[in-house]
């Protein structure tokens, strides 16, 4: 039988064990009944508060348990018989408490994540609170300099530094206390939630008023064992594959592997693995794994549920150490699958087996020829590029158009499915560690091992850029991830600061995923967010200046030398501003003549730190690319350059995609998307310091 574990203490315990942390709290005293709160408010001085305390009552407020300003003995023994009568039949004492001064109130707190651990909030607080739900979130340890920074965040910012005529805040107060907090959470963990609201601040100092403390008694989960990064590398390389569910029909999954295998030109061996035929695509089959003559590195399961227990048993006596396990029906169909997950993958450890799974249609590696999708996909250029995908799509739909469109060059893609057993920090730590991954892009549904996580995350951002698309944002789409996978979403908030303490580079959709995976693969860390941007339609110019401004894109105005330089393709009458309309001197030089040389003048002058160069495609677009701004881009290697477009036909669009890629220009359908790259790119020069400010 569950035990409930949780309790909470009351307001007096709790402000006990504030103060105990050293955080500020208002005065108050602990009366047993009516008869006894005169002396203690005479202790204390009037005005005071006289407040229900029992466990049994957290939110005081909205029961009648709370009496403010209460200016004289009469009325506080009134208020307190009041309070008896309500309460009486829940067990309770009465609290007197030393009016606070007013002053502005804020909403200080903390909790332990499910997932990540001891997080830290600070917002605007009292009866506002849920209204104006304007608060910061981060994650413990919080010292005094990271509070302050958390405060800053805030919406309500102004109101702490000193809003029109209104004194500053002591705001350093403020990050004390919450950095006391944090200290709080770390050396508790019985404590499951803190709510201090309202932490009134004042022009020197600030103090709890009122506090509600959640403990949990149960023992903190043991976390399991770290595997080392080396364990992962078969499920990419392996000298040999066995396909367990071969097939000699076409449209089956143990048959499309095989092809897949075959047409990427795998590096090592094939065995498909089925006991009724002795060939398959020209491969020798064999009834068993255990069969095989020569060793096997990696097998991939693709068979009914019921068969997989015996599979399981088979790989172990071979030998095999990574399993691929493309059955589902397990976590991602409930509570009785999620048994049956646990069962095999308990059967796979003792055996010293890792498993990739289930529900996981595996990995890419096109430099090795590695491609386990069960859906069928043509060659992949190999590249900088690895993705850890909780979702099939990316070794299948979205692997066939990076195929296709080549928007960069793969490395490694692994799709991980229910995440028995591989997960998101298995795969990080080796990509971290893998010289041929340049760019690491992530989608999760949910993250296990959140601390684990956590470190893998800060330590991959030192060395390259990671960018993640996490699903489950919304309370529906939370509930439709477990749906799907089992895993634990988390709060939204609370993964936000994951990635902006890691240096995750988050995005919300497959488009800007995208779009950023191939501006970090392709270009250099930018120096500055400062943009040149040229033009032929005035709306490319104005979406720039919208999406600078959204993305904190600084446009600099142009210098004398750079204007005087324009002058010679833009006529007299024309206005010339950054971003640069560049139509007029089109008329009158041609396309790539103006193009080219605007292009030139933006990127020499010194205080741009990148550039965007906006087409409508059309025939006076098909010029020769690379004859246009191949030295520019050559002549200014730390500055990265984005091309982006409005309209044209397929040809024409191929054009300007094929002519920029030999460059090594990412090319995007609007300067937005383009922008919004930039800014991403911009984000992570400064968690890396190549960026200050």
């Amino acid at each position: 039988m569950l035990r409930n574990t949780i309790t909470t203490l009351n307001e007096f315990e709790g402000a006990s064990l504030l103060k105990q942390a050293g955080i500020p709290v208002i005065e108050s005293i602990l009366a047993k009944d009516h008869s006894a709160v005169a002396a203690v408010a005479d202790r204390l001085g009037f005005p005071v508060a006289l407040k229900i305390c029992s466990d049994a009552v957290p939110h005081k407020t909205e029961q009648g348990g709370v009496v403010l300003n209460i200016k004289n003995s009469s009325a506080l023994e009134k208020a307190a018989r009041d309070m008896e009568k309500r309460f009486s039949g829940i067990p309770h004492k009465l609290l007197v408490q030393k009016m606070a001064n007013p002053g502005t109130e804020l909403i200080l707190g903390g909790r332990r994540d499910p997932v990540f651990g001891p997080v830290v909030l600070a917002g605007v607080g009292g009866i506002f609170a849920e209204i104006f739900r304007d608060t910061v979130i981060d994650l413990a340890p919080v010292d005094e300099i990271t509070a302050a920074a958390m405060l800053r965040r805030l919406k309500g910012s102004a109101l702490l530094e000193g809003y029109r005529s209104q004194k500053p805040l002591d705001i350093a107060a403020v990050a004390k206390a919450v950095s006391a907090l944090s200290g709080l959470l770390l050396s508790r963990p019985d404590i499951l939630e803190i709510d201090v609201n309202p932490f009134i601040v004042y022009t020197e100092g600030g103090m709890a008023v009122d506090a509600l403390v959640r403990m949990d008694g149960k023992p903190a989960a043991v976390a399991r064992k770290r595997h080392d990064p080396s364990t992962v590398a078969f499920f990419f390389q392996p000298s040999s594959i066995a396909v367990i569910g071969a097939s000699r029909s076409p449209g089956k999954g143990g048959n499309i592997i095989l092809r897949n295998l075959l047409k990427a030109g795998f590096k090592g061996t094939i065995h498909p693995i089925n006991p009724s035929v002795k060939e398959i695509l020209g491969l020798p089959a064999f009834a068993r794994v255990s069969d095989v003559p020569t060793p096997v590195d990696t097998a991939m399961i693709v068979i009914p549920k019921s068969a997989v227990p015996d599979a399981l048993e088979d790989c172990a006596t071979k030998g095999v150490s990574s399993i691929i396990l493309s059955t589902g029906g397990y976590s991602d169909m409930g509570e009785a699958g999620a048994k049956e997950q646990n069962e095999i993958i308990d059967q796979a450890r003792k055996a010293g087996i890792r498993i990739m799974g289930p529900n996981s249609i595996g990995t890419l590696n096109p430099s090795a020829g590695m491609s386990t999708s069960i859906v069928g996909l043509d060659p992949i250029k190999s590249g900088g590029v690895s993705i850890i995908g909780q979702s099939g799509v990316f070794s299948s739909g979205w692997a066939r158009w990076i195929a296709d469109t080549k928007p960069f060059g793969l490395a490694k893609v692994a799709c991980i499915g229910n995440k028995g057993d591989i997960n998101e920090s298995d795969l990080l730590e080796y990509m971290t560690g893998d010289h041929q991954t340049n760019t690491i892009g992530m989608y999760l549904e949910g993250v296990v091992e959140g601390k684990r996580f956590f470190k893998a995350a800060s330590e991959a951002c030192k060395k390259k850029p990671v960018v993640v698309m996490k699903a489950g944002r919304s309370e529906a789409g939370a509930a439709a991830v477990a749906s799907h996978t089992g895993s634990l979403a988390g709060s939204d908030a609370v993964f936000n600061a994951v990635c902006r303490r890691a240096g995750l580079i988050r995005v919300q959709n497959s488009e800007a995923f995208f779009d950023a995976l191939a501006a970090f693969e392709k270009l250099p860390l930018p120096r500055g967010n400062r943009m040149g941007s040229l033009s032929i339609t005035g709306m490319g110019c104005v979406a720039a200046t919208d999406a600078a401004e959204e993305y904190g894109i600084v446009l600099p105005a142009l210098k004398p030398e750079t204007l005087k330089r324009l002058g010679e393709v833009m006529p007299s009458w024309a206005p010339v501003r950054n971003p640069i309309d560049t139509w007029s001197a089109i008329e009158q030089h041609g396309s790539k003549k103006a193009s080219s040389h605007i292009a030139r003048c933006l990127m020499d002058q010194q205080d741009v730190d990148a550039l965007l160069i906006t087409f409508v495609l059309m025939p006076e677009s098909m010029f020769d690319i690379s004859e246009a701004f191949a030295d520019i881009i050559s002549s200014h290697p730390h500055k990265p350059v984005f091309a982006s477009y409005y309209g044209g036909t397929a040809r024409e669009i191929a054009h300007i995609h094929d002519g920029f890629s030999a460059l090594g220009v990412p090319c995007y359908p609007t300067p937005e998307r383009a922008i919004a790259s930039f800014g991403r790119m911009v984000e992570y020069a400064r968690f890396r310091g190549i960026i200050h400010g």
